[in-house]
């Protein structure tokens, strides 16, 4: 027989769900006092907020209780408003998982409607169960880095748009350029750009000799193989005879969208030493944050990923973090039936793609992780999407680890347990 302990739950006696439907300019209100029920409606703006739970908090203490809890699901942006407000009014505020009201609604009335009336009804049953999720306050620092790095990510999504737009534009432009895609980014490339705009029938036109000066010109150490190269790939484009005005227009539009692309790389490159630089400050006040470690990770994937878990102090256990980045695993198993263990994706995906930039170089071989990953490739058979699943959890546990310990990085401890780290200690 199994025996196991139930968790208490939160005394709220005291305290009124104010079950909140959140709309873009609406809010839908719900809750019960006493066998009675109340619904209300207001607008979305942080004057009308205020004066509508301070309302609810009269009424609420007249029935003898003595403060609020506002519940509502993660609607974008339009919730903010309504719990920020909650929170400078001292009441308490909590999540409910969309998932949760989704699937609840169903079980609560029967059927799959959806209305604005139904919604609190369903969230406030949530709420009485305490199915709720915790409202973060992470604080001003850990806020403004996960805004950065927001505005960092969507940089980064902007360049590789550019990159390949450029790239297409290319193959209209030069069409038998022949060259890796980052060569036009390299001195070589770019000294193109600057002299010719990448157009073949200037290079043409000005014939072999004048290239070469005007290219070593800009770019001194170019390689004569790779002037060559270009010579001959500018004289096979040539031979598409294009219209000279429409040649014009895509010379232009490659200017343009260059600039676009160093504009976004600047301020990427912007960013990350704002991020940098709020980290250390927070290393400051949580000398617990692990140091960058050469062949490790950087100070710019530390900040990227402090941005995404806010405090780790905030967390209990290495699992509560792991669900918090939707890394948990997900079982499917009924009587004989065993579906496979797949990773939740119920938590923030910025925060797996940020474990997955960092593991990607990690698992090279010779590197931290490179035996690790090749056995399960080679010896399990395992695909390597799956075998970088394996690798991003290993590495969230660890870095929390690291991070409760306070201790320098130890390659040994990292594939180690506790116990067995103790036992060769001793030997040692």
């Amino acid at each position: 027989m199994k025996i196991t302990q139930t968790a208490q739950k939160i005394n709220l006696n005291n305290i009124v769900d104010i079950s909140v439907d959140v709309h873009k300019d609406t809010l839908c209100f719900f809750f019960e006092i006493d066998g009675k029920e109340f619904s209300d409606t207001c607008g979305n703006r942080s004057t009308v907020i205020e004066k509508r739970l301070l309302s609810y908090h009269k009424i609420a203490m007249e029935h003898g209780r003595k403060s609020l809890r506002v519940i509502c699901e993660p609607t974008g942006q339009f919730q903010n408003k309504l719990m920020r407000t909650a929170r400078r009014l001292g009441f308490l505020t909590n999540y409910v998982n969309a998932e949760s009201v989704a699937k609840f609604r169903v079980v609560e009335s029967n059927d799959n409607n959806k209305t604005d009336k139904k919604d609190p009804r369903v969230i406030s049953t949530l709420g009485k169960l305490n199915k709720v999720v915790k409202f973060r306050m992470i604080g001003e620092d850990y806020l403004m880095l996960r805004k950065l790095h927001k505005i960092y990510d969507e940089c980064d999504v902007a360049i590789t748009s550019h990159r390949c737009r450029i790239s297409k534009l290319l193959v209209e432009l030069f069409c038998d350029y022949s060259f890796k895609k980052d060569f036009l980014y390299s001195n070589s490339g770019l000294a193109l750009v600057k002299q010719y705009g990448c157009n073949p029938y200037k290079i043409v036109e000005d014939g072999y000799t004048v290239f070469c000066k005007k290219m070593k010109k800009t770019a001194p150490r170019i390689m004569s193989r790779t002037l060559e190269r270009l010579w001959e790939d500018a004289g096979s484009s040539a031979l598409n005879d294009m219209p000279a005005g429409y040649v014009q227009v895509l010379e232009e539009y490659l200017y343009d969208r260059l600039d676009d692309y160093f504009k976004v790389l600047e301020r990427k490159e912007k960013i990350t030493g704002q991020m940098i630089e709020i980290l250390k400050k927070l290393r400051q006040d949580d000398p617990l944050i692990p140091p960058p470690t050469p062949k490790v990770i950087s100070e710019k994937n530390l900040a990227r990923l402090l941005a995404e878990t806010g405090p780790l102090s905030d967390f209990d256990n290495w699992r509560k973090l792991m669900r918090y980045a939707g890394l948990n695993l997900k079982t499917r198993q009924s009587g004989t039936f065993q579906g496979r263990n797949k990773i939740s994706k119920k938590g923030r995906r910025l925060l797996r793609k940020v474990l997955q930039a960092i593991a990607l170089p990690l698992v090279k071989k010779g590197r931290l992780y490179g035996d690790f990953y090749h056995k399960k490739k080679e010896e399990t058979k395992m695909p390597g999407n799956k075998a970088m699943t394996i690798v991003a959890r290993h590495l969230l546990k660890k870095i929390f680890g690291w991070y409760r310990s306070g201790e320098a990085f130890d390659e040994q401890r990292f594939f180690t347990c506790k116990s067995r780290h103790k036992k060769l200690a001793k030997a040692a």
